[in-house]
């Protein structure tokens, strides 16, 4: 996929993010507005794989650790819900964990808790990956 398509796919995730915001409102459960979210998603057609396992490997061997996506989309973007600031130094961490394993190209960080959704969407770039 493109830089132009996956800006488009990311848009179109935020108003997916944004319309379960606007019904749910800020300090929902991540499990709950995930749910949610699965959702909308399916309502819109969008390709999604939800509580993915993530594989690593690390010279040649597979590392026995228990790393999960939220949500690969269209297999290009990674999504992680995080509720609350404190937890987002982890989520951040874990997000760019899981777009270098699984050569992701694209991030998004959500925190459904903020008033605005706005405040709560993050979006991050593989820098290991970018090549299109």
């Amino acid at each position: 996929m493109d830089k132009s398509s996956r800006n488009s796919l990311a848009t179109l995730l935020y108003d997916c993010i944004r319309e379960v915001h606007s019904y749910t409102g800020s300090g929902i459960l991540s499990e709950v507005f995930k749910n949610c979210l699965a959702h909308e998603l399916r309502l819109r057609g969008v390709r999604f794989r939800i509580n993915t396992p993530v594989s690593v490997h690390y010279k040649g061997i597979k590392i026995e650790e228990k790393l999960f996506a939220d949500f690969v989309v269209e297999e290009e973007i990674a999504l992680e819900i995080v509720t609350g600031k404190r937890f987002i130094e982890v989520h951040q961490s874990k997000l760019q964990t899981v777009m270098f394993f699984t050569g992701l190209n694209m991030g998004i960080l959500v925190d459904p808790s903020e008033a605005r959704i706005i405040d709560g969407f993050k979006k991050f770039i593989n820098p290991k990956k970018l090549s299109t």
